[in-house]
């Protein structure tokens, strides 16, 4: 209680204005939606599902404030290392009184501990996390709460559930806030019933952006935005929508080489959008690449390969275009690879329309057909520069403007055509590509016609703050070890004197080190703002000593890539533009466009929306506007119908064990009733698969483990080898699964191979397994390598499972009257699968010789009489013996000083040398 009653003050410290704050903690400033929702929501476990772009970020920041404190600990999981970068540094540069901690597998077990004990914000892997709380080693008492990043991927993981389950069971009242930003992966039937179920929550907090609390906020504030439209070509719009009905075509084929007979019409294909983003069913198709077919794969291929073509199409220049359209239709092994669609006539229409577009006509000589997007572009930088000249002398500080491109190609082509325009441009690109557009080889250069300052232009400004992510975290790690390994002693005594003294307060900052990464995060502040690096502003910074006198110079310009979000936040905080261009109009830009609008009300912020008039780009930003709307009606439908549990369901179920009688002797006869639940031994791979929860649920106490060989240890004499479908197809074509049997056979008694499907119902939508009665030439292929691997090894056990749910129940079956397995004998057991490893020679000479394994050889040699993968291995790693002949050739002590077995270097020598004509004729 203690807990949520000091959160709660914090909380109210935050909803104050921003003047009545302490100086010593740099709090954020809350928007009138957030704060409502934060004192909403507080109190509850709460999934907030935010509209693309609509700051979750922030919102997650105001969360992590609050918990920075020693006497909470707070765990925040699923997050990336760009997450971690933008987090951390944001706390760092707040001035937290705990500071936030990370902790990967570099940490070790003792350092762990420790940071445990300290309490505040820590990023955790789910993996450690997961290892910790099974083994005991977090005090899950001290546990406030965790905070799940990017809760819609729990609908293909269980990692995360498995660890909010466990975390339920040791303490329910503590709290677990899900966020996530992508409503379209959580729209359908059941999808949100089903994640709540997962993350062990009763509440949903839809965040659209039609929400009346967002618009009250976002409306009033809003920026001052212009919309450019010029009219797209006959010839490029020609071409774009030849791409798009052949990429239109390629996806029904997918479709119908895909689904059943009795398959449902697609509602993608129908709408206007069909072919520029990609469907549901490439999606799952891609998921799904070794037990796909011939025909799949290729369209998959395709249509990855058109959707880069459309884009150059739009955003490139035609040269760039008309290079990559010859390269394909050039390129022999795409022309017998491709799925026909070269062969069609709107291919044929497509090269030829691509030749005018790069040679259209005008009155003096050929030339290339310039994007009028190039024109509006510098018409607006133009208008730009006038509006600076004209209110320079009333504005105190330089303004800046921020120019957002599709991608980093798009990035480069802007700052060319602003620094040399586009005549010279042009020159330059056909140039470098010989010289086959524009006029002859005789043609000078063009002079170059400046739009922008090209001192003050700015390209990839992503390193604002003077050091990147990976530096961040990294050197965060460093400070943890330091602090860990100088706080370890005085923590024992802090602990023995509270023993002592019975008194309840907490350690004082330097205890903890605290107060010396305050300090160093002051020096950091400081080294990172006077060691800005950024490409391209050398030369803009000579011009800062003419003070008053450089009257002309033109603004700074920043232009970015879109699509990294973190990178454009840190550009607004930065540079605080007054003026933005999107040049690609991206639906998450312009909502932290808005965003930065709002939080930031005092700066006048002009946004130039550039995009062609009824074009693709138009159609794909309405489509995905479309689409999120489409999501949220039904989350608010569906959230009215949901069904929240009064308790968490976190017990385990009654394991079963066969009750035998002992020696009347021991108390009568009787069974131990003290035994405990029977023990799984799993792999640290197998816990992205619900299996290992199922386990847990039905009783069954799982021990997580890296070991090399098996999957799950049932007892001493069982090992289980678990495979999907679709990891059973890579396997068998890679050849692993040999090894891996062939391994489990030498080590264990029963080894059993568990094919389990899954992935429910998804075999009755889509075609194309092996498994399946497939009769394409890959799906053959695999039956036949099946074959083989049951024949081979017949000691082996195959057995199929439909679900994770069935599976636990054989595994229950097979542990009837068995012993738990051993963990400690089990990690000794090692493998040596190193046939797909380099084998360091051991040649003499000064420089060692690095040589691959050939894991055919490899597999052949198995086959030997009396030898093993492992004595394969070491005759392979030996350099006295280069090739199989070498082997052949050697006499019994050669091999016995490599093999160190007589026994078998005799038989082997043997065996080479045996005439088999002499045999056949004494037989």
């Amino acid at each position: 209680m203690s807990e949520v009653t000091s959160s709660v003050e914090k909380l109210e410290v935050v909803t104050r204005p921003r003047n009545k704050l302490d100086e010593d903690e740099d709090m954020i400033e809350l928007l009138t939606f957030e704060r409502n929702i934060m004192l909403d929501t507080y109190a509850d476990d709460v999934l907030f599902v935010f509209a693309s772009g609509l700051g979750m970020e922030r919102f997650i920041l105001h969360h992590l404030h609050l918990y920075c404190d020693p006497q909470l600990l707070v765990f925040i999981i699923n997050t990336i290392p760009q997450d971690d970068a933008y987090f951390l540094s944001r706390l760092r540069d707040s001035k937290v009184k705990c500071p936030p901690k990370i902790i990967t597998a570099d940490c070790s077990i003792k350092d762990r501990e420790s940071l445990y004990m300290e309490g505040g914000i820590q990023f955790i892997t789910s993996r450690i996390l997961m290892v910790d709380l099974l083994q005991g080693r977090v005090p899950v008492k001290n546990v406030a709460g965790i905070i799940v990043h990017r809760a819609h991927q729990l609908l293909s993981g269980f990692q995360e559930s498995f660890i909010l389950r466990l975390y339920r069971e040791r303490k329910a009242g503590g709290f677990v806030k899900a966020f996530s930003d992508n409503p379209g992966a959580l729209s359908g039937m059941g999808v949100l019933q089903r994640l709540l179920n997962r993350l062990y929550i009763r509440r949903v907090r839809l965040l659209p952006r039609f929400d009346v609390d967002v618009k009250s906020s976002l409306d009033p504030c809003s920026p001052h935005m212009i919309e450019i439209t010029p009219d797209l070509p006959h010839a490029m719009r020609k071409i774009q929508s030849l791409l798009v009905d052949i990429i239109r075509t390629c996806v029904r084929e997918l479709r119908q080489a895909s689904l059943s007979a009795d398959n449902i019409p697609d509602e993608e294909s129908i709408q206007p959008a069909a072919g520029l983003l990609p469907s549901s069913l490439e999606i799952q198709l891609k998921g799904r690449q070794f037990s796909i077919t011939e025909k799949q794969q290729r369209l998959l291929a395709d249509l990855k390969q058109l959707r880069n073509l459309l884009y150059k199409a739009e955003e490139l220049d035609p040269i760039t275009l008309y290079c990559s359209l010859d390269e394909v239709r050039n390129n022999k092994d795409l022309i017998t690879t491709n799925s026909g669609w070269l062969f069609t006539q709107t291919a044929s229409k497509l090269f030829a329309e691509a030749d005018r577009l790069c040679k259209i006509k005008s009155d003096t000589k050929q030339s290339v057909l310039e994007p009028p997007k190039w024109k509006a572009l510098l018409k607006v930088l133009e208008e730009i520069k006038i509006n600076y000249k004209m209110e320079r002398m009333n504005s105190e500080k330089e303004p800046t403007v921020l120019l957002i491109g599709a991608g980093n190609e798009v990035c480069r082509q802007l700052r060319d055509i602003i620094s040399w325009g586009v005549a010279k441009f042009l020159w330059v690109k056909n140039n470098q590509l010989g010289r086959k557009f524009i006029g002859g080889k005789g043609e000078t250069e063009p002079e170059a016609q400046t739009s922008w300052d090209p001192s003050q232009i700015v390209l990839f400004a992503n390193n604002i703050e003077g050091e990147t992510g990976s530096e961040i975290i990294s050197n965060l790690k460093v400070l943890q070890k330091e602090f860990t390994q100088r706080n370890r002693k005085r923590r024992r005594l802090f602990e023995d004197r509270k023993k002592r003294h019975d008194s309840g307060k907490q350690a004082r900052l330097m205890r903890f080190g605290i107060v010396q990464i305050k300090k160093m995060t002051k020096e950091e502040e400081n080294a990172s703002t006077s060691n800005i690096n950024v490409e391209d502003d050398q030369s803009g910074n000579s011009n800062d000593s003419e003070g008053v006198g450089s009257q002309n110079q033109d603004p700074l310009l920043v232009i970015v890539p879109s699509g990294d979000r973190y990178n454009l936040i840190r550009q607004l905080e930065a540079f605080e533009p007054q003026v933005v261009i999107l040049y690609h109009s991206d639906m998450v830009s312009l909502r932290l466009l808005e965003m930065y609008k709002a939080c930031h009300s005092d700066i006048p912020l002009t946004i130039y929306i550039v995009m062609y008039a009824n074009s693709n780009e138009e159609e794909r930003y309405l489509c995905s506007l479309r689409k999120e709307q489409i999501a949220f009606e039904e989350m608010v439908r569906e959230q009215g119908t949901l069904m929240s549990a009064r308790e968490y369901e976190t017990d385990r179920e009654e394991s079963h064990r066969l009750i035998l009688m002992r020696s009347t002797r021991d108390a009568g006869g009787r069974a131990n009733q003290n035994e405990g639940n029977p023990k799984v031994i799993v792999d640290m791979r197998e816990f992205q698969s619900e299996l290992p929860t199922v386990l847990y649920k039905r009783g069954i106490d799982v021990m997580p483990a890296t070991i090399e060989v098996g999957d799950y240890i049932l007892s001493p004499n069982i090992a289980v080898e678990r495979k999907a479908l679709d990891d059973l197809t890579q396997s068998l074509h890679s050849g692993r699964i040999f090894k891996q049997i062939e391994q489990m056979l030498r080590h264990y008694k029963n080894v059993i191979l568990l094919i389990e499907a899954n992935v429910k119902d998804d075999y009755k939508k889509v075609n194309g397994g092996p498994f399946q009665g497939e009769l394409s030439r890959r799906c053959r292929e695999t039956r036949s390598l099946f074959t083989i691997l049951v024949r081979t090894y017949p000691a082996m056990n195959v057995i199929w499972t439909l679900d994770p749910a069935h599976s636990s129940e054989m595994f229950e079956e097979l542990k009837l009257n068995e012993p738990d397995p051993d963990l400690i004998q089990t990690l000794a057991v090692k493998s040596d699968l190193e046939e797909c490893t380099d084998v360091p020679s051991s040649e003499s000479g000064d420089k060692a010789v690095s040589r691959r394994s050939n894991s055919v050889l490899h597999r052949q040699m198995t086959r030997l009489p009396g030898i093993s993968s492992g004595e394969v291995t070491c005759l392979m790693k030996c350099g006295k013996m280069k090739c199989l002949l070498d082997v052949v050739n050697s006499d019994a002590d050669e091999l016995a000083s490599v093999l160190n077995n007589k026994e078998l270097s005799s038989s082997l020598h043997c065996f080479f040398n045996a005439d088999l004509k002499l045999k056949a004729l004494m037989s």
